[in-house]
């Protein structure tokens, strides 16, 4: 069985209200505005959106941070 590295990515599903979805989809039109040629999905939002959430949580729960992560980690890179 192959040794697995610390960023690669499970599949989580969750059901999210419509109203949320929609906020998640308005948060992708925006990173694709302001971040040119990153082309990111919605669930490329919503990851990103998780993280920045689950790293402010931590930082109210005390937990140390872990080695700073690049918004290249979040973003699945397109295959070539």
């Amino acid at each position: 069985m192959p040794r697995t590295r610390e960023y690669d990515f499970q599949l989580f599903n969750v059901r999210l209200p419509a109203g949320t979805v929609e906020r998640i989809q308005r948060y992708r039109d925006y990173l694709n505005q302001t971040q040119p040629g990153i082309e990111a999905s919605a669930s490329t939002a919503a990851r990103m959106l998780l993280f920045r959430a689950l790293e402010q949580v931590e930082v109210e729960m005390g937990i140390p941070k872990k080695a700073s992560r690049s918004k290249g980690d979040l973003v699945h890179r397109k295959k070539t």
